[in-house]
């Protein structure tokens, strides 16, 4: 990555029902960007 840059675009693709948005959630969670509390918020 270039020096300064804070982000990065990601972009998962797969079919329906694969899981994306749970990797998604996963890798936000061992990352450390989001707490384990937030994840349990979306669901319904």
């Amino acid at each position: 990555m270039a020096k300064g840059k804070e982000h990065m675009n990601l972009a998962f693709i797969g079919h329906v029902d694969h899981g994306k948005s749970t990797m998604v959630g996963h890798l936000l969670l061992q990352s450390g960007a989001i707490a384990e509390q937030q994840l349990s918020d979306g669901e319904n």
